[in-house]
């Protein structure tokens, strides 16, 4: 096996790996390496997947939320939710390259196809920045937001939907021109919550998630129980879904056949085809305090995380029906991601300080990964489907 982790001088051990100082380097392609955001140490642990061992933690700023990784740069953005900043980090040499304030609380962000833009939604201002990746800069600020939550670029990037948490409306951005251009109704009208820092509180868009194709982007409305699909080269609503009760999001299969939504509320998982009509294929038993929904093993096999319940709902996506569970007592899963392979899942385990590691064909537990920092909060991969809450 090529030894793609580069080692000048030892440092310090931190949390079982090693303190990124400038000491150690990463080499391309990055994309056998997991990056968890750690939310109480502030920092975001890399694990590299040929042994499942962590390799580094890297210092950015404080409560990091998100991480996305340029890999045609090679740098890593996390955003710093306490500190209203972001970090770019140089990925060659683990050191961090710039630290640039944003508006109120970044949290959720998204790199263009070109990789070398990103988008992140000022959730408590009501903004999205824009960040030049290559001049490590913010090169616009876009208000008219209400709460923006995850956001999807179109495959050519010259448009970015966002998803408004406090409306039930997602928001069109052009990105040349830095400013919104569209607002695609998903309920009936066009409720809003109160401005940031108001006292209503609503579960409108959370994302804009679109196919591997990029034709189409399905936009569920958590309380409005109601899934829009939207052409997203006309910009067009083609069609309005019932789902269960307070649906977070929708999910894809890497393949493009299934859109997969958690429904809080009654505490089920809904599957639609992505194919006209757009038909629910399936609803099937999920969990509480649903935060995610991952696939694997050539699409077969759906990972329901389930922070409620502390395990892992199984989805057989062949006969459509519940597989079995995964328990993670005391590990508060938060988010995950399957390899780029479709064989393992690592999963973010908040309350016990562990990334687990998933057979997604075996449909089981392979190990944990422990002490990788305080409070991990996802994790990401470079070529794999990445979500965050």
């Amino acid at each position: 096996m090529v030894k793609r982790l580069i080692r000048t001088t030892l440092t310090a051990a931190l949390f079982g790996g090693l303190a990124a100082t400038g000491a150690l380097a990463l080499e391309a392609p990055y994309d056998h390496y997991v990056f968890v955001p750690n939310r109480s140490s502030a920092d975001v642990a890399i694990i590299d997947t040929d042994t499942d061992k962590l390799v580094a933690n890297v210092k950015v700023g404080n409560i990091p939320h998100q991480v996305a990784v340029s890999d045609t740069l090679g740098k890593m953005i996390t955003s710093n939710t306490h500190d209203n900043t972001i970090s770019i980090t140089d990925l060659k040499t683990l050191t961090t390259v710039a630290t640039i304030t944003l508006g109120n609380e970044p949290e959720h962000m998204e790199i263009g196809p070109a990789g070398n833009i990103a988008a992140i939604g000022n959730i408590g201002e009501g903004t999205v920045s824009l960040i030049s990746i290559t001049q490590n800069r913010e090169v616009k600020r876009i208000t008219g937001l209400y709460e923006p939550h995850n956001m999807t670029f179109s495959p050519d990037g010259k448009l970015l939907f966002v998803g408004n948490l406090g409306a039930n409306f997602v928001s069109v951005i052009d990105v040349a021109r830095g400013k919104v251009v569209n607002e695609i109704s998903v309920g009936d009208g066009q409720a809003m919550a109160a401005l940031p820092g108001g006292e209503d509180e609503h579960q409108g868009i959370i994302n804009v998630t679109r196919t591997p194709d990029g034709r189409l982007g399905f936009a569920a409305y958590g309380d409005g129980d109601v899934m829009a699909v939207i052409d997203l080269r006309s910009q067009k609503k083609l069609a309005t879904l019932k789902l269960g009760d307070e649906p977070w999001r929708a999910y894809t299969t890497a393949d493009g056949r299934f859109m997969i939504i958690p429904n809080n509320g009654d505490e089920t998982v809904s599957v639609f085809s992505t194919t006209a009509p757009y038909k629910e294929v399936a609803r099937l038993k999920g969990a509480a305090d649903m935060t995610g929904v991952n696939t694997g093993w050539f699409e077969t096999t759906a990972f329901v995380i389930s922070r409620g319940d502390d395990k892992v709902v199984i989805l057989d996506l062949v006969d459509m029906k519940n597989a079995g569970e995964i328990k993670l007592p005391g590990g508060s899963p938060e988010t995950a991601v399957t390899s780029p392979d479709g064989t393992r899942l690592y999963v973010a385990l908040s309350g016990s300080n562990e990334v687990a590691v998933i057979d997604t064909r075996g449909r089981k537990l392979l190990r944990k990964i422990k002490n990788v920092g305080k409070e991990p909060w996802g994790a990401h991969m470079v070529g794999s489907l990445n979500y965050c809450h």
